[in-house]
């Protein structure tokens, strides 16, 4: 994910990969997508990003003039309703009979923002104007790095999950791009 002026832009590959057997195989639903005001991109679970893509109703964020409440807001209303959703989809361990809540890890692109949600359901913003996860991350932040002279959003993009895919045998094309 990656912000250029007031626009979050978000790609995707389309592997799956299984740890337990180093199975990898290409998927046909998309790892990013956008769920009303939001631009979603996730790792972990196919499960989680289901649950994300067409069980989970997000709240409305009502921008202000600087959106000086949006970090109250995804760390208070956004995370309540995720955990809500994960709890009805039956993915993570949400009030269950463990020690804390869990989920997985995604992106969320909103109002010219990137934020990173955590597996313990923590909200992450970085000083820079982009971010990756998954098994290809290191790449494609490097990637992202160095392309930072670059004019063309959604060429960065490609250009990092080329990168990623190129050294990481769990990216693979094609290719999905949303922005928001």
């Amino acid at each position: 994910a990656l912000i250029d002026g007031n626009k979050v832009y978000l790609g995707g590959d389309s592997a799956a990969s299984e740890k337990e057997t180093g199975l990898i195989v290409q998927r046909t639903d998309p790892k990013v997508f956008k769920v009303g005001q939001y631009g979603i991109g996730f790792t972990d679970s196919f499960r989680m990003g289901q649950v994300l893509q067409y069980s989970w109703k997000p709240p409305v964020y009502t921008p202000t003039k600087n959106n000086s409440n949006l970090d109250k807001f995804m760390r208070t209303k956004f995370i309540d309703s995720i955990k809500q959703a994960f709890k009805e989809g039956g993915y993570g361990a949400i009030g269950q009979n463990s020690e804390e809540d869990t989920g997985g890890i995604f992106i969320v692109g909103v109002e010219g923002r990137i934020f990173t949600i955590d597996e313990d359901f923590h909200v992450g913003e970085n000083v820079f104007n982009y971010m990756a996860e998954g098994s290809g991350a290191f790449f494609a932040l490097g990637s992202l790095h160095t392309t930072k002279k670059q004019k063309n959003p959604k060429m960065r993009i490609k250009m990092a999950l080329e990168a990623a895919a190129e050294f990481s045998m769990s990216v693979a094309p094609p290719f999905t791009y949303i922005q928001v």
